[in-house]
């Protein structure tokens, strides 16, 4: 199976499994979705303070390396329950699938983890201590975030969709291992 369509039908079997969930399970990850957006746009915006000279366009991506399994489930959840529109990735794509013509092809609050929390030496050198502080708290609530998305889903996430996807495939079970009816 190609990495296109291991995305296809992974993405059609969360959507899937999202849809049977009981809606009390629903409003829950509803609740954490909204939360770990909140978060990640407050992150963005407090490290876009410290790269007003846009020395992301310079680096040209290293932060993206190896980024086609950081997408992961809870990601995907928080596209569903925000209604927002789901990207295609380019899986030909030499860095990551996940970047387009344009940069990612997700906006900062839709960006997986790993990107998010993730700060090169440039940036990392300009910031200063309340920043760190702040950027620090950001980091452990959204790690607290996905750890309650793996508890109420019965699974752990952190592999990324398309793994986690494989080995759903590979053992027979669901990617939600929870109770999804109530």
């Amino acid at each position: 199976m190609t990495d296109h369509e291991l995305w296809s039908e992974a993405v059609g079997r969360v959507k899937s499994e999202y849809t049977a969930l009981s809606d009390s399970i629903k409003q829950r990850l509803s609740g954490l979705t909204s939360e770990i957006r909140a978060l990640k746009d407050e992150h963005q915006k407090l490290m876009a303070r410290f790269s007003a000279d846009n020395p992301c366009e310079r680096c040209n991506g290293i932060c993206c390396r190896y980024g086609k399994h950081h997408f992961t489930a809870v990601e995907l959840i928080v596209y569903l329950v925000s209604e927002s529109l789901l990207f295609a990735p380019s899986f030909e794509h030499p860095v990551c699938p996940y970047i387009g013509g344009s940069g990612c092809m997700m906006a900062p609050a839709l960006r997986p983890f790993n990107c998010i929390i993730f700060i090169c030496e440039d940036l990392d050198d300009r910031l200063d201590e309340a920043s760190r502080t702040g950027l620090l708290a950001i980091e452990n609530r959204l790690r607290q975030l996905y750890q309650e998305f793996d508890a109420l889903l019965g699974n752990r996430f952190a592999n990324g969709l398309l793994i986690t996807f494989q080995r759903a495939l590979d053992s027979g079970s669901p990617i939600f291992n929870c109770r999804i009816m109530e």
